[in-house]
């Protein structure tokens, strides 16, 4: 018997031809039986999900709703309170308008109900529906089934986990960003390929707008998750087109074919709508008060790529639920689930290099389109996490939100491989696994949207409101956690402004607030102070007593002790009013209570100064973080030092040395520094920063800071600073931030 004789027996003999049909018959029958139970199961599933939806916006979502998700409707209030889109008197911060926001879906209601938990429910319902339709209408890019497509939106309905359901539904901070993605998406892709002059017109008007208010928003986030992605996406429509170049004979040249034309068209109305949008928040910008925020990105070192590559992949699996509860017993139902879950979206990862480069050799130019959009924009966005200093990673789960929007768009990407590979193949069996084990998931304790039969835990906020308002208290003051969400919890009845303690005093928190909480005219009567007993620990209480008098009342709700003066306590407190500050001159004194990181305080013939010895390098004063109206000034430094050559720098910042205003070397020897620069808006917390590199002894005598044309000073104390006061870092100080 020959070799070739035995490979064909013991091919025969291992899978008889009959028996192969009927096993394939067998699959067949078991696929269309679990797809007969699907179709019939999931309409039932989208169902609930959107009621479970529908829950957590108007009541589920209250135990995690925060002070960063009640500012829409702070903003809401202040735009009709002030009859502009852009209150001047709000601080926005990152150039970050918020032109298509929640804010906009309560401004038509606020009218009517009080601007309270409702109206955001309210507006988180809008955002719902548009995000969830914006998924649909993408989905069609590249998945034909309907049941299919109907599944992903289930999926997002049903909340996925509480950290997706925070993102895109409750705080809604990447759900707009998702929608517009997704929009932009869509209406570039029927622009491409609409069938006459009449859709094309259109579908162009519509891609237009929608960019125009995209980067009127903020044109960085812009380019980053819509004009790149969309550049990538437009390539991958062209690619494989083999009719991209005509050949005219009777002009005897190459043309472009008309499907170029198109591709040209849209990234040139792209780029015209982004120039438009850009110079409406460039106008914008200049008229409202802005805080520039992180600043600029800056590259890690190897070792920090491969830490925050960990990070990135746990942030991912986090943001999806997928890690399994530290101390669940493994030998558990919920423990099994949790393992199943994890295995999943480890699926999932692998899966999507593999899906992308599927999709991209599909014949069909839309899936091409999709993929390209998709797959470019979540390659941008996890090399800005493994390779620089834009995740915050001491909190990688929640850091992992700039991959949302691609995330989810992966998750269609993912849908429609499952749809073409079926289950026969280990990839599209593996793909449904992924699809299956994420509608499940408002089974998973962890998905806030299970509350809807799992009962809701208490808010402690809910608490603080009605005790304060039993209290008979109206306005006051806590730190920013516990501020805006008790305004808009007890309905606008106990309004709270945030504030930050700095030299032991309270000080306004100006970030994404309203400079005219913080005056003395927004409120007459009793006002509060509420701070926890760490916070309390570090009130100078006689210094705030001296100042706005004692409390003529103190109580405890919970662990925060609330603290009740007879007035407004802005009264009393200098650097509150902005318009109060613009009319005294600043100076920044030299005294016992000057911050330094290095040296030490001097009193020598009624006068203080700051000294610091040869060898010792770092910043011999920093602070007072001043409210600085917009204007021209100059800074004087009276600097002795001993060191032969440059001894140092002093410099005026703002951003906790983000944002450096000015600044000029210190030569050695005795020196008055005197340093012009103009400011060109009102800046909050802005330092004046005295360098010593150590080559010699350095004492400071005096800083004086004087508005253009001012000859003499007055001394108010410090304004505002970080709620830590933080020292600036050392590895910074040759080289300072800018």
């Amino acid at each position: 018997m020959t070799d070739e004789s035995v490979r064909h027996g013991l091919q025969d003999h291992a899978v008889p031809p009959a028996s192969r049909a009927e096993s394939e018959t067998y699959v067949d029958a078991l696929v269309g039986y679990a797809a007969r139970i699907g179709k019939t199961l999931l309409p039932l599933l989208f169902l609930f999900s959107m009621v479970a939806l529908v829950y957590y916006l108007f009541k589920g979502y209250l135990p995690e709703f925060h002070s960063d998700s009640a500012v829409k409707n702070l903003l809401a209030g202040e735009v009709l309170r002030e009859g502009s889109y852009f209150p001047h008197d709000w601080n926005y911060v990152n150039g970050d308008l918020w032109v298509v926001f929640g804010q906009a879906f309560i401004i038509p209601f606020l009218p009517f109900l009080p601007n309270g938990f409702m109206l955001h429910g309210i507006s988180g319902l809008v955002s719902a529906l548009i995000l969830l339709s914006s998924l649909w209408w993408a989905s069609s890019m590249l998945i034909t089934s309907r049941w299919i497509r109907l599944l992903v939106v289930t999926i997002f309905a049903g909340g996925v986990h509480w950290l997706m359901a925070e993102h895109l539904f409750g705080q809604v901070s990447y759900g707009n960003v998702l929608f517009l993605c997704a929009l932009t998406l869509c209406t570039g892709w029927r622009l491409l390929e609409a069938p006459g002059p009449r859709p094309l017109l259109g579908w162009s008007a519509a891609f237009i707008g929608i960019n125009v208010l995209t980067f009127w928003g903020n044109p960085q986030r812009a380019a980053a998750y819509d004009f790149l992605p969309m550049a990538a996406g437009v390539l991958a429509w062209l690619w494989g087109r083999s009719d991209l170049m005509m050949w005219k004979p009777g002009a005897r040249r190459w043309a472009g074919s008309p499907a170029l034309h198109r591709a040209v068209l849209l990234m040139g109305l792209m780029a015209i709508a982004g120039a438009i949008g850009t110079l409406l928040h460039a106008h914008a910008v200049a008229v409202v008060n802005n805080a520039e925020g992180a600043g600029s990105a800056r590259y890690l070192s190897f070792d920090g790529f491969l830490t925050n590559l960990k990070f990135t992949v746990m942030g991912i699996l986090g943001t999806f639920g997928a890690l399994p509860h530290e101390g669940l017993r493994v030998m558990s139902a919920a423990g099994a689930y949790q393992a199943a879950r994890f295995a999943s979206l480890l699926v999932f990862l692998v899966l999507l290099p593999f899906v992308a480069a599927w999709l991209l050799r599909s014949a069909s130019s839309s899936a091409r389109m999709f993929a390209g959009f998709t797959f470019s924009g979540l390659l941008v966005f996890v090399f800005l996490q493994v390779t620089t200093t834009t995740p915050d990673m001491s909190g990688p789960i929640v850091s992992a939100r700039y991959m949302v929007p691609s995330l989810v768009l992966g998750v269609v990407a993912l849908a429609a491989y499952a749809e073409q590979r079926g289950v026969r193949r280990l990839g599209g069996f593996a793909a449904w696994g992924v699809l299956l084990m994420l509608a499940s998931s408002l089974v998973d304790p962890a998905n806030s949207f299970a509350r809807i039969y799992r009962g809701l835990p208490p808010s402690p906020h809910q608490t603080q409101a009605a005790e304060l308002e039993r209290h008979g208290l109206s306005y006051g003051y806590a730190t920013f956690w516990n501020a805006n969400v008790i305004s808009v919890i007890s309905e606008g009845k106990v309004r709270v402004r945030p504030v930050l303690l700095v030299d032991g005093l309270p000080s306004p928190h100006r970030h994404l607030s309203s400079n005219q909480w913080f005056r003395p005219s927004a409120w007459q009567g009793k006002t509060f102070l509420m701070l926890s007993a760490e916070e309390l620990a570090g009130l100078d209480r006689p210094r705030l007593e001296r100042a706005v008098g004692v409390p003529v009342e103190t109580f405890r709700i919970g662990d925060q002790e609330v603290l009740v003066f007879a007035g407004n306590i802005a009264a009393g407190l200098q650097g509150w009013d902005m318009a109060r500050t613009r009319s005294y001159s600043l100076a920044i004194p030299l005294n016992a209570q000057s911050r330094h990181e290095i040296g030490q305080v001097v009193e020598e013939g009624g006068t203080t100064r700051l000294r610091a010895d040869a060898g010792q390098a770092g910043y011999l004063h920093f602070g007072p973080y001043l409210f600085l109206p917009e204007g021209s000034y100059q800074l004087t430094a009276d600097v002795q030092s001993s060191a032969q050559g440059d001894a140092g720098m002093v410099e005026v910042v703002a951003d906790e040395g983000r944002r450096v205003l000015a600044k000029a070397a210190i030569p050695g020897g005795s020196a008055s520094v005197v340093l012009p620069f103009a400011n060109p808006q009102d800046t909050d917390l802005v330092e004046v920063r005295v360098f010593t590199n150590g080559n010699g002894l350095m004492e400071l005598r005096s800083l004086q800071l004087l508005p253009e044309g001012k000859a003499s000073l007055a001394l108010p104390a410090p304004a505002t600073a970080p709620a830590s006061a933080p020292l600036p870092a050392r590895q910074e100080s040759a080289v300072p931030a800018g």
